[in-house]
Parts: C-alpha cells; sequence; structure tokens
C-alpha cells in the first residue's frame, strides 16, 4: 500500500461481518477470506465512504501477539488517512484483550502496492525485528556461482528429473513422504498448475525419491524456489540438485530473471550464501509493542 498523508478523509469504520465479507473480500488476501469462510478466529476492520468499501485489515493473534495479514486501501483513496484510522481502531481493540502484547506486520518490497510501507509503518510506531537472516532473498541467474561452486560428482545411481517427466502418483506419494519427514511443503500440491514444472526437479535413488526442489511464483510473481528437500545429509545429492536445477533455469530463462528463495532455517541460509553472496533481502518484519492502560 502506497504511504499516509495528513489530508485525511473520514471513513466510516467498523469490523467486517460475515454478512459483509462479500462488500470486502475483493480487499482481503484470498487466504484471509478463506479463513474467515471457515470461521476461523480472524480479525477484520473494513473503511467505508459513501457506500463504497474503501480498505480493509485483517489479522489473527499467535503466542500473545496481533499478526496482521492482510493491509490493502484501494488507490483512489490513499493518502487520506484511511489505513492509519484501521491500524488505531485495532490498537484500540487490543487493548481490551488480555495475553495481548505487540502487533506486528510482515511483507515483501517487491509489491509496487507496498513501496511505502516501511515509513508508514514507522510513522506508526512500529520498528523493524531481527530476523537473523531468516528471510526472503531475490537475486538473478547470472549472479548465481558458476561450476566452480559443484565440484563434487554425483553417484551413478542418482537420477535427477524434472517435475514434466514424473507421473502425478509419484509426486504425490513424494510430498506425503517429504511431510511426515518435516519437509518445507509449497502452500499448494507439487502437482499443482502453480508449478514449474520444467524447472522443479526430483532426485530418484535406488528407484525412491530422495530430494527436490520446486518452483513457482507464490512471491509476488517472482520465479521462487519455494521448496528444497533432501532426505539424506549426503551434500553430493543437493549439490547435485542444485547443479542441474541452475544448469536448467539458465536453459530455460534469461540471464537477468529474478529468482525469490524463502530462507527459513540455518540450512537455507547456508545455502544461499553459497550460491550467491550479494542476494538482496526483500521482505520485512516490523512490529509494534502495546502499552496497556490500566
Amino acid at each position: 500500500m502506497n504511504g499516509e498523508q495528513n489530508t485525511e478523509q473520514v471513513f466510516q469504520i467498523g469490523s467486517i461481518r460475515a454478512k459483509q465479507l462479500d462488500l470486502f473480500a475483493p480487499l482481503l488476501l484470498l487466504a484471509v477470506v478463506d479463513a474467515m469462510k471457515r470461521g476461523e478466529p480472524v480479525t477484520a476492520i473494513g473503511i467505508v465512504k459513501e457506500g463504497i468499501a474503501c480498505g480493509a485489515l485483517a489479522g489473527y493473534i499467535e503466542s500473545g501477539c496481533f499478526h496482521v495479514a492482510s493491509l490493502y486501501v484501494t488507490p483512489d483513496y490513499r493518502r487520506a488517512g484511511g489505513a492509519g484510522q484501521m491500524l488505531s481502531k485495532l490498537e484500540q481493540i487490543l487493548q481490551k484483550m488480555d495475553g495481548i502484547w505487540a502487533m506486528d506486520m510482515s511483507f515483501t518490497n517487491l509489491d509496487p502496492d507496498n513501496a511505502s510501507m516501511i515509513p508508514f509503518l514507522e510513522h506508526y510506531g512500529f520498528a523493524l525485528t531481527d530476523d537473523t537472516g531468516y528471510n526472503i532473498y531475490t537475486f538473478t541467474l547470472e549472479q548465481l556461482a558458476g561450476d566452480e561452486l559443484f565440484e563434487k560428482e554425483a553417484s551413478r545411481s542418482l537420477k535427477i528429473v524434472p517435475f514434466a517427466k514424473v507421473a502425478d502418483d509419484i509426486l504425490h506419494m513424494t510430498q506425503k513422504h517429504a511431510f511426515e519427514k518435516g519437509a518445507p511443503v509449497p502452500e499448494g500440491t507439487l502437482t499443482g498448475q502453480e508449478i514449474e514444472k520444467e524447472l522443479s526437479h526430483v532426485v530418484i535413488k535406488d528407484g525412491e525419491v530422495v530430494a527436490f526442489a520446486v518452483f513457482d511464483r507464490s512471491c509476488c510473481g517472482v520465479l521462487s524456489l519455494c521448496s528444497l528437500w533432501s532426505e539424506e545429509s549426503n551434500p553430493i545429492i543437493l549439490f547435485s540438485l542444485l547443479k542441474t536445477v541452475i544448469t536448467r533455469a539458465k536453459e530455460l530463462y534469461p540471464p537477468k530473471t529474478p529468482i525469490a528463495l524463502q530462507v527459513i532455517n540455518d540450512r537455507s541460509l547456508r545455502l544461499i550464501e553459497a550460491i550467491v553472496s550479494d542476494a538482496k533481502k526483500v521482505s520485512y518484519t516490523y512490529e509494534k509493542a502495546l502499552v496497556k492502560h490500566d
């Protein structure tokens, strides 16, 4: 969303109830709308002017913190104070609730709507949290390390195959097995239409899938390495997979093609440090402590 200016307009503001959801649904993330339709505990606030839904905010409480999952104001009503009014209304609601100590919001600056998000949140008292390197990073194909990184030779028992050449039932079983082993499985399925099937690959060893790299465009439409998993700790498997994927990506896409990678643990952090030294951090979490009034 764009930044706020001092020329505030008068909006009607209030909680979004089930009967009003259709009116505000276009202003909320689809995942939030689905959660509200399922009756999950989502707090949602909307603003209206002259009968037009102008903006919406929604989120949920977890571990004593309210996470803002969706915040949007329509272009015609931006820079008029609406987003700030919704945040202030939310804070008033949270002040009256026990056990809530903060609110936060995570976002990427890849989305043009978030171009002014950082100064906006800082204006309303939010501060950047320390993500200890766990974040979303972007880089281009031409920034990736060359073949010198991949000196190890793969075992002859390994077979690396694109998803496009793997039967759907095998991918279904692979996802089930990987999920049981704690793999970071994409939000959809390994057979979903959003998967880049020519670039996503599995590693087959002794007839079994033991690793995969999955690409989609889940991060603001940018080509995204959304899941990387290896059942074995053997580095030859992972590096062989990465070498194949990087080689294939350079065949399919121009050198300037941006790629996003979410760093969620020490292993993926080491990975991005190894394959590209100057990746750019593009996601942020800002937090605001709630001061309770007696």
